[in-house]
């Protein structure tokens, strides 16, 4: 699903590659779209679902997730949006890659250029670190069994898959041969949006780089920027989510003793870590006070939270 390459688009953290070209599509036909913006108890477990679309009125009327080809990952999805179709009422869909092609084949630019788009927009991170020397299977050959496996494959690819061709022919051309005479596309130079050094590469080509090390340092400089926003924008979330909490449990909370804090947060850490990710009571508290101010401060803000002391 292309994971590594999660970045912001719109205000909002995509997690993947086909998460990108699905909100391209909706915005290229203006519907309405917002991303994990709501929680569901389905009984058996918290779930986020990815996309909520909204009528006229601004009224939700289908959410959407977005896997990739795993069969595990989606038959489990499946059962989820089930799950909440069945217990609030709400239309839902599941989209994975085939859907994806399936919808590109009605608009004007593919599902291949828009994935690599996403690549290669300085809006992404992680995974771009991990090519060229960087790898850690840099320089390692293939042994000949391999090659054959490799190549039987390909072939399967080409003769049954036409978008699989599609995309072989597009790289071809990316990597300046043509497929007839392999005729080489003229070169140009660039200016590395890094280093400021010069360096030439045919015209198709995406590199804004004059090398990996280079590409590296930016994609360690974005992924830092990506992880401070991501950071602070969970630390918003946490603490309306305690906020939220609070006012739900008033009547707990305000009994609460200060010699008894470790019954009363227990449930609430738990759904911190199911919905956010996040067990270590430090992160919370610096969530809400900035600092690790400890479990009685935090009591102590939660009563006040009940007392309508805090906004």
């Amino acid at each position: 699903m292309n994971r590594g390459y999660a970045g912001f688009y719109r205000g909002f953290y995509l997690r993947s590659s086909y998460e990108y070209a699905y909100a391209k599509y909706l915005d290229y036909y203006s519907i309405q779209w917002g991303y994990e913006e709501q929680v569901f108890n389905l009984g058996y477990r918290l779930y986020k679902p990815d996309f909520f679309i909204y009528d006229h009125n601004m009224n939700v009327c289908k959410i959407v997730e977005v896997k990739s080809k795993s069969k595990k990952e989606t038959e489990k999805a499946l059962n989820d949006l089930a799950t909440i179709q069945r217990k609030y009422g709400i239309e839902c869909e599941l989209v994975s890659y085939d859907e994806l092609r399936l919808i590109y084949e009605q608009l004007p630019f593919t599902l291949t250029s828009t994935i690599d788009e996403w690549i290669n927009s300085n809006s992404t991170t992680i995974s771009k670190v991990a090519f060229g020397s960087l790898n850690g299977h840099y320089s390692m050959k293939h042994r000949e069994d391999t090659k054959k496996k490799i190549g039987e494959h390909t072939k399967r690819l080409w003769e049954t898959d036409s978008y699989a061709k599609q995309r072989m022919l597009e790289g071809l051309r990316k990597s300046g041969l043509s497929q007839k005479g392999k005729i080489k596309i003229p070169r140009e130079k660039r200016i590395c949006k890094n280093c400021g050094a010069c360096f030439t590469v045919i015209r198709t080509s995406t590199k804004k780089f004059c090398s990996q090390s280079c590409a590296g340092k930016n994609a360690i400089k974005r992924a830092t920027e990506v992880y401070v926003s991501k950071r602070e924008r969970l630390h918003v979330e946490i603490r309306n989510y305690i906020i939220l909490w609070s006012k739900l449990n008033k009547d707990v909370i305000l009994n609460a003793k200060l010699n008894k804090i470790s019954t009363i947060l227990v449930p609430l850490l738990n759904e911190i870590q199911n919905l956010f990710g996040v067990k270590d009571l430090r992160i919370i508290s610096k969530a809400v006070f900035g600092k690790d101010l400890g479990r009685k401060e935090l009591l102590k803000f939660m009563k006040g939270v009940c007392n309508e002391n805090v906004c």
